[in-house]
C-alpha cells in the first residue's frame, strides 16, 4: 500500500527553482528511482496531493515531479520549521464513509517533512524534520541534515530518526564542524 509523500518546504530565498529541481531529481535517483516522494509545499491546502487509496494503483508521481514552474515562488521564504509543522498539523484530513477506502487520512505525511534552508545550497543538505507532540496540544520540531542524494531513502527509514540524528551530531563534533541540527536526544 502506498504511503503519502513528504512535504518539502523551501525556507530560504537563495534556493532557486533550478536548485529545487536538482534536489528533487537527485533525491529521486538516490532512492533507486522508486517514486517522487517529496511534495513541494505551497501555502494552500487545495494544492495538496490526493490521499493514497487502498484499491487504486499508486500514481508514480504522488509528490512533485520536476520541472518546477519558473513562476513558482515558495510562500515559506523566511519562515521556520516550526511554522511548517503548524501548517501540517492543521491540514485537512480525508473523511471517508468507506473505512477501507484510504490508506491514510492525510495527503502528506503529518509527522515527518523536509526543508531547504540557508545551508542547503552551499552544503548540499536537505533537512529531515520530525514533529513531536507535547502535552496540552503543544509541539516541537527536531531536525538534522542529510545529503541530498541520500535524503529520500532516509525518509523511508524514519524509525531510525534518533540514531541518525545522534550519529550526525557525533560526526560534526569529531570533525569540529558546526552542528546544524535541532535535536536533544531520544524521547520516551
Amino acid at each position: 500500500m502506498p504511503d503519502p509523500p513528504y512535504a518539502l518546504f523551501v525556507l530560504n530565498k537563495s534556493i532557486t527553482n533550478e536548485d529545487l529541481n536538482s534536489v528533487l531529481e537527485r533525491a529521486y535517483h538516490g532512492d533507486g528511482d522508486s517514486g517522487w516522494n517529496f511534495w513541494v509545499a505551497t501555502d494552500s491546502y487545495d494544492d495538496l496531493p490526493a490521499c493514497p487509496e487502498v484499491h487504486k494503483p499508486s500514481p508514480d508521481a504522488s509528490g512533485t515531479e520536476p520541472p518546477i514552474p519558473s513562476s513558482f515562488v515558495s510562500p515559506w521564504l523566511g519562515k521556520s520549521p516550526e511554522d511548517c509543522a503548524k501548517w501540517l498539523q492543521v491540514m485537512p484530513r480525508t473523511e471517508s464513509t468507506d473505512e477501507k477506502k484510504y490508506v491514510v487520512d492525510t495527503p502528506v505525511n503529518p509527522q515527518y517533512f523536509v526543508f531547504l534552508n540557508e545551508f542547503s545550497k552551499d552544503e548540499d543538505l536537505v533537512f529531515v524534520a520530525r514533529i513531536i507532540k507535547e502535552e496540552r496540544d503543544e509541539m516541537r520540531v527536531e531536525y538534522f541534515p542529510q545529503s541530498t542524494d541520500r535524503v529520500q531513502m532516509m525518509m523511508w527509514t524514519n524509525w531510525q530518526f534518533d540514531e541518525r540524528a545522534i550519529m550526525y551530531q557525533r560526526q560534526q563534533l569529531s570533525k569540529k564542524k558546526p552542528d546544524r541540527s535541532q535535536y536533544d536526544g531520544p524521547k520516551n
